[in-house]
């Protein structure tokens, strides 16, 4: 669907606005459509990258300010509600305004984790000023490969998009699994100079 959107010559603008757009609503897949349209011709590789930065960029700041201008008023009532612990969400906001930068850093570079960790930081009131310059380099990183591997795998994304979904899906679970041990790593370490 989106490349009879894109069949345009690539000197055009418009082609280039709808993928910003497209990305708004489904990032990692619509960069890969992306590298794949620069590959085949469609779309020129540089303009391509910025579409897809700014359309993330745009939609990330959608999510933070959802959580940024939330009630968090609405979040202290329902949290017993659904059996959460308000002190626990108190110390979660407090760990969140601490380590936004590295959260937000490492959270664009998988996928799914950045909405949760943008609405928490929005909620939790942490300045964009003290997260910016990594939340920018970390989606210039992501964008990046992405449109890499559409363009280096044009031709095998066309023909089967759910072998794409399992490849990021799987990249995510190596990020995750590789912060989950560098995070016990780092436990233990903490704990070993505590016992000296």
């Amino acid at each position: 669907m989106l490349f009879q959107f894109i069949t345009s010559s690539p000197s055009s603008f418009l082609p280039y606005c709808l993928l910003g757009l497209f990305t708004l609503v489904e990032g990692p897949l619509t960069s890969l459509i992306g590298g794949a349209a620069s590959s085949s011709g469609l779309l020129l590789p540089i303009p391509a990258y910025f579409s897809v930065v700014l359309g993330n960029l745009v939609a990330d700041l959608g999510w933070y300010s959802l959580g940024r201008f939330g009630k968090r008023k609405w979040l202290a009532r329902l949290a017993p509600k659904v059996g959460l612990n308000p002190g626990l969400v108190a110390q979660l906001q407090t760990r969140v305004n601490q380590h936004a930068p590295r959260l937000i850093f490492f959270s664009k570079l998988t996928v799914g984790f950045p909405i949760p960790t943008l609405v928490a930081t929005g909620l939790s009131q942490v300045p964009l000023r003290r997260w910016a310059i990594p939340w920018i380099l970390a989606e210039l990183l992501k964008s990046a490969a992405l449109l890499t591997l559409g363009y280096l795998t044009s031709h095998t994304i066309q023909q089967a998009s759910t072998g794409v979904q399992v490849v990021l899906w799987s990249l995510t679970l190596l990020l995750v699994l590789a912060g989950l041990l560098w995070n016990k790593r780092r436990k233990k370490k903490n704990t070993v100079g505590a016992i000296h």
